[in-house]
């Protein structure tokens, strides 16, 4: 297939750029623009896109500077190596405009984070363990300062990740990590949160600290159950279905 045959034109609705940018994101994460391979012209682009050649030349611009495609002379933009935050940051973005909703951000928490603490039972090393106890203990003092709560409770997930010592999992819930934290701050502040997801946290350290896989992935299991609990009650039916953000 013509490189050329995988661009369309973009909808009128939105800012060309950011659709532009969004499009050309979503191929190279898609692996469908492979390292090394050359973008269509800027004259070319612009008619595949139906926009201006400005547009283009600004969207390219942008994914230049994300280190998602580099320029040279003479052969135009190729599409670069990516790193663990440039795969994060447009796996994110294509969340969020695909229309995620907070029950689907749920079933993959559901699925990811509980293999993720049974994993981290078995591959936690003394520092990690000190990370996830930190971020308990923080989350203890934090029961009357919900945005502080809910910082600290991110920073236990991705300790629990890191602790799995397999990258791609951290890449993953780092993904949706944006996702997760506008909600985090709504549902933080709900009455009587802190007394569930507190000694939530505690429970998935104790199984982490023991050892115990099947432990920690029920203590997860039991957690995101509460979480959704508290999720029904701070967001309307028709917000949890429309949502983009968990």
């Amino acid at each position: 297939m013509d490189v050329a045959d995988l661009f369309h034109s973009v909808a009128p609705e939105g800012r060309l750029v950011d659709l532009v940018v969004s499009q050309i994101q979503r191929l190279i994460v898609d692996g469908q623009l492979r390292v090394g391979t050359r973008l269509p012209s800027e004259v070319e682009l612009a008619a595949q896109l139906g926009v201006s050649r400005t547009v283009i030349r600004e969207a390219v611009r942008i994914l230049t500077a994300k280190g998602l495609l580099e320029t040279r002379p003479g052969v135009g933009s190729i599409v670069r190596q990516m790193t663990r935050d440039q795969v994060v940051e447009p796996l994110g973005h294509l969340l969020r405009t695909h229309n995620v909703t907070l029950d689907d951000l749920h079933e993959v928490r559901g699925i990811l984070e509980v293999e993720i603490a049974g994993m981290a039972a078995q591959q936690a090393d003394a520092e990690d363990i000190a990370k996830l106890r930190q971020a308990v203990e923080a989350m203890t003092r934090a029961t009357n300062d919900a945005k502080a709560l809910a910082a600290h409770d991110a920073e236990f997930h991705r300790a629990l990740a890191q602790a799995t010592h397999n990258p791609l999992l951290v890449i993953l819930l780092d993904s949706i990590r944006d996702l997760m934290q506008e909600v985090r701050l709504r549902v933080s502040s709900y009455p009587g949160i802190a007394e569930v997801i507190v000694p939530d946290h505690h429970r998935i350290l104790n199984c982490v600290v023991a050892r115990d896989g099947e432990g920690a992935r029920h203590a997860m299991r039991e957690h995101i159950d509460h979480a959704r609990e508290f999720q029904r009650a701070v967001f309307p039916q028709g917000e949890r279905r429309s949502e983009t953000t968990d």
